[in-house]
């Protein structure tokens, strides 16, 4: 049987998980960032407070299982965060808070979206299957663009793939 997961905007009551979420995103890709990013909690908590209306919560039976937001820079909307808890992976729920990025960001405007990744992460394959685009490196990261035009850009997702 499939678990059955609901995924709604956050609540300020959410920011707890939000941490825990982050926390554990360094300790796996950037365990080297660890003590910094505590010495700027106080800019995770005012940015996580800022990015409230743009931040969707996944849940399965009430239960906290993941996280993605965004925020809107210029005309762009940057996807800042996603997450799914460790033992959640792999079912698409990733995918699915991706799309609720997609359609939040496209809904409210914005026609340029992007993000930043690691390298090594392998969410860099889930990004590439949804019509996100290679556009270059900085400061460690791989930067992506949504392709609006592309012919898989707007359609349904399903298995990471676009439906044709």
């Amino acid at each position: 049987m499939t678990d059955v997961y609901a995924i709604r905007r956050a609540h300020a009551t959410d920011l707890p998980a939000i941490y825990a979420g982050e926390l554990d995103y360094i300790r796996q890709i950037e365990p080297e960032q660890e003590v910094r990013w505590r010495d700027g909690l106080y800019w995770h908590i005012k940015q996580w407070s800022n990015d409230l209306d743009r931040m969707f919560i996944a849940e399965c039976s009430g239960e906290f299982i993941g996280y993605c937001f965004w925020e809107a820079h210029g005309d762009a909307a940057v996807l800042a965060s996603i997450y799914v808890l460790r033992d959640r992976r792999g079912a698409g729920l990733g995918r699915r808070l991706l799309t609720e990025f997609i359609t939040d960001a496209r809904t409210q405007g914005f026609a340029t979206l992007t993000l930043g990744v690691k390298p090594d992460n392998p969410a860099r394959a889930l990004y590439e299957r949804a019509g996100f685009v290679y556009t270059h490196d900085n400061s460690g990261y791989c930067h992506y663009a949504y392709l609006v035009d592309s012919p898989a850009a707007g359609l349904p997702l399903v298995s990471g793939r676009a439906v044709w």
